[in-house]
Parts: structure tokens; C-alpha cells; sequence
């Protein structure tokens, strides 16, 4: 039987302590699924600690229990989470730590359910990160679990990319680097970078097998018409995420 989509309820939709994390049950994770999330995360050259996988338990407990009311992901158990959240987020480690600089401002658009900027947070402490989405219910989901990672340097705003000069002007053409995850098509996503990269900065895509046979030529199109230059397009070869994954780097000219 087919599970029905989570449904924000009158009650909690105008509950502010509903976004609370105290308010649901922390889930451990089993220590089969941990040791395969362990094992590619190593093949990162990341190492978690135990205090690291509280963290995570703390994040994914969190979500889950709001994702109960409020359709944040259909990634629901331990094992999805860790390995499509939180693993595919950390395939782009090494990029992100490249082209970011300590102290840079690296911004997560379309974050919804906050991946990949909480798993990169965790791990670049040194760097800033926003968590920016249009829809203010998930914004104030990322307002409350941010607090779950104090050691890491993270914001949640709610606004549109394109529409970053009216609404906070700080950031207009100020980030070192964009990514996006599971937004949208690679071509739709060029205006708002366009507005949030600072010269010099690049756009970073989490795409899946079909990017090169259905966008490619058109991205490429159109990454001309606003100059931008596509400098990278490189597979994800992580046996422990199970799908075909790359990564396409794109900087603004």
C-alpha cells in the first residue's frame, strides 16, 4: 500500500514550537547502516567522530519527526538518510573545500530539507553557509535545526536567488560559491546564481545520469548567453551510494 504524502495539520502549521527538535524522539542509528555510511564517507578522507554522529542522529531525528507533518523529503529511514543525504551531499567535499576559501560565503539554494549545506557545515567549520529556500515553512524547519550544529557557521533565509538585492542586499554578488541539490533544472538555476556569485565564483550541481543526455547542450547554451563557463563535469565513483551521480562546476566569468 502506497504511503500518503505528510500534511501540514491547522494545529502544527501555526505551532511555533512544532519546529522544536526537543519535541521528538531521538533515533539512533544501527550499526550496520553506520559502518556502511562510515566506510564511503572514508573514501571522502572524512573520518566521523562519535560527537559528529550524534549530530547526525540529532539532525535526522529532527526531520523525521517533522517531516511527519510537513513534506520535507520521502528519504525517511536511517539507511536512505545517511547514504542519499548525507553521503551524496559529502561526494562534494573536496570540490567545495577547492573552490571556497576560510571565511567565504558559501550559499545552498533551494536547500529545503538543508542538503548539502548541513553535512558541508559540519565538515567546513571555517567557511559560512546559507541556507536559502523560498518556502518559509522549511526555512523555519532550518532556522531550528541549524541550532543542533553551534560549532558550524550557518543562516537560513527565506527568498528567491534571483531576488537577493531587494530582499538582502549583503549577499548580492557576494558568494564564493552556489550549490543545489535536487532544484530544478540546470539551466533554470543560471539566474539565480547569476545574482548571488561574486565574479570569479562558481555554481556547483549535484546532477544524476540523465544531465548529460537532456541538459547538457542546452545548459551550455545558456551558461554563454550570461557568462558563465562550464569548467567541470565529473562523476561521483562511490559504490556506497547506489545510483549514478556527477558533479558539474561552473564559474562566473
Amino acid at each position: 500500500m502506497k504511503k500518503s504524502k505528510p500534511r501540514t495539520t491547522d494545529a502544527q502549521a501555526h505551532d511555533p514550537q512544532a519546529f522544536l527538535p526537543e519535541r521528538y524522539p531521538l533515533h539512533n542509528f544501527d550499526e550496520q547502516h553506520w559502518q556502511q555510511f562510515a566506510e564511503g564517507a572514508s573514501l571522502l578522507g572524512l573520518n566521523f567522530s562519535p560527537a559528529e554522529r550524534s549530530r547526525l542522529e540529532a539532525l535526522y531525528s529532527h526531520l523525521l519527526g517533522v517531516n511527519a507533518w510537513l513534506n520535507l523529503t520521502r528519504l525517511s529511514s536511517p539507511e536512505e538518510y545517511l547514504r542519499l543525504h548525507v553521503l551524496d551531499s559529502l561526494s562534494a567535499f573536496a570540490l567545495v573545500k577547492q573552490y571556497s576559501r576560510p571565511g567565504e560565503l558559501i550559499l545552498d539554494l533551494g536547500s529545503g530539507a538543508g542538503y548539502p549545506g548541513l553535512p558541508l557545515a559540519m565538515q567546513l567549520k571555517d567557511r559560512k553557509f546559507l541556507l536559502l529556500d523560498s518556502r518559509r515553512k522549511k526555512v523555519e524547519f532550518l532556522s531550528h535545526t541549524i541550532k543542533l550544529l553551534p560549532d558550524s557557521q550557518l543562516q537560513a533565509l527565506c527568498f528567491r536567488g534571483r531576488e537577493v538585492a531587494a530582499h538582502s542586499p549583503e549577499f548580492h554578488c557576494q558568494c564564493a560559491l552556489v550549490m543545489a541539490r535536487a532544484v530544478g533544472t540546470a539551466a533554470d538555476l543560471l539566474p539565480d546564481a547569476e545574482q548571488l556569485l561574486r565574479p570569479g565564483g562558481h555554481l556547483l550541481l549535484f546532477k544524476g545520469p540523465r544531465f548529460l543526455q537532456e541538459e547538457k547542450e542546452h545548459f551550455e547554451s545558456v551558461c554563454r548567453r550570461l557568462n558563465f563557463n562550464l569548467e567541470l563535469i565529473t562523476p561521483v565513483n562511490l559504490e556506497q551510494l547506489g545510483q549514478e551521480r556527477c558533479l558539474v562546476l561552473i564559474k562566473k566569468l
